[in-house]
């Protein structure tokens, strides 16, 4: 498994065009943390499922605190979806719901 301390914080993955059928018409948003399992694994699933998004350490960029703070951000990771949908987390049926994947 890849250590999330890899990742570049403003990191983007374009998915393949069978992600097409994403139900986000919005930009995705992943705050987490360098020291968080969770993170990472939120990461993982992302790119699993195909998911483009933007990853913003809260432990290394005040910035992105800031965003994660303004958004009751108790824990990692939040995964926001546009600017009503959010993932409190690591939830993996949660976000396949979101981006309605379906499994065998």
């Amino acid at each position: 498994m890849r250590g999330i301390g890899t990742i570049d914080w403003f990191y983007r993955w374009n998915p393949p065009s069978l992600a097409l059928h994403i139900q986000m018409d919005s930009e995705a948003v992943l705050y987490g943390s360098d020291e968080s399992r969770e993170s990472t694994a939120m990461v993982d699933l992302l790119n699993e499922l195909g998911v483009a998004f933007v990853y913003r350490p809260v432990n290394r960029d005040p910035s992105a605190m800031r965003e994660w703070e303004q958004l009751d951000g108790e824990r990692v990771p939040l995964l926001r979806v546009g600017k009503n949908t959010i993932i409190r987390g690591f939830d993996r049926i949660k976000v396949q719901q979101l981006i309605g994947w379906v499994g065998c």
